[in-house]
């Protein structure tokens, strides 16, 4: 276990997490945290209430138990959802898209030059500044990701939540999401959280793994988790299928 890991204090703790909806438990009795400065995996199976998790610690999900974040800047959090539900006949641009989250002022008033630069600044740190003047619903789902994320590094936040943000990313476009998280990570010393089904790119990226399937199963560094010699079912029903994928194997 490397010392940054050991030294570094909790950025995230969550103590005894439950949600329940419908008569259903769809979280029991979650306690993690996630420390300051790493790149830390959240993985479980559909339905293992990953998602659900993540709105609990966005503040956008009622839930027992005690979420704490102790931020030492601006407490910033920049977030990239599953899924964005918005009208794809809107006539926005990605430039429309940034100024809307960039400035006060209405649309209709104009972008700006300023407003503008600093949009594609962002876009540039996941190559897609070409992307600028696209509309927005015309985008692949890879690119739309790649956009969302460029979106949550202005300004750069504290803390970074992506919620299967490299889903439906092609292979370049994961590469460069992989590549961005990494530099963040060792330049800024930026605290990612990062749910993922991608065991490649756990491997390849993450310091600790906490593994959910309603309640914690896993729980420890990420060179531990991926070098199990059998990782619990509870994980692999879909991260054994992208692995196999990627490294030219049939399911």
């Amino acid at each position: 276990m490397s010392d940054k890991l050991i030294d570094s204090p909790a950025l995230l703790s969550v103590k005894d997490c439950s949600v329940k909806l419908g008569g259903s438990q769809i979280l029991a009795g979650v306690t993690w945290e996630v420390k300051a400065g790493t790149l830390h995996a959240l993985i479980g199976p559909n339905g293992a209430g990953k998602t659900t998790m993540i709105r609990c610690i966005m503040g956008g999900m009622p839930h027992q138990g005690e979420i704490r974040i102790r931020f030492q800047g601006d407490g910033r959090i920049g977030y990239v959802p599953q899924l964005l539900e918005f009208d794809h006949t809107l006539p926005i641009t990605v430039g429309d898209f940034f100024s809307i989250m960039l400035r006060n002022k209405p649309i209709f008033l104009g972008k700006g030059r300023k407003v503008r630069k600093r949009a594609v600044e962002a876009l540039k740190l996941t190559e897609s500044d070409h992307l600028i003047d696209r509309l927005i619903g015309g985008l692949s789902g890879g690119e739309l990701r790649r956009v969302l994320l460029s979106q949550a590094l202005i300004p750069l936040p504290e803390l970074l939540v992506l919620d299967e943000a490299a889903s439906n990313v092609d292979e370049f476009g994961a590469r460069i999401f992989e590549d961005l998280l990494l530099r963040l990570k060792e330049e800024h010393n930026l605290t990612i959280l990062m749910v993922s089904h991608d065991l490649s790119m756990i491997r390849r990226t993450a310091d600790w793994v906490t593994g959910i399937n309603r309640t914690v199963t896993f729980d420890g560094p990420a060179q531990t988790f991926c070098n199990l010699k059998k990782i619990d079912e509870l994980f692999i029903e879909t991260a054994l299928v992208v692995l196999n994928r990627q490294e030219g194997k049939t399911p």
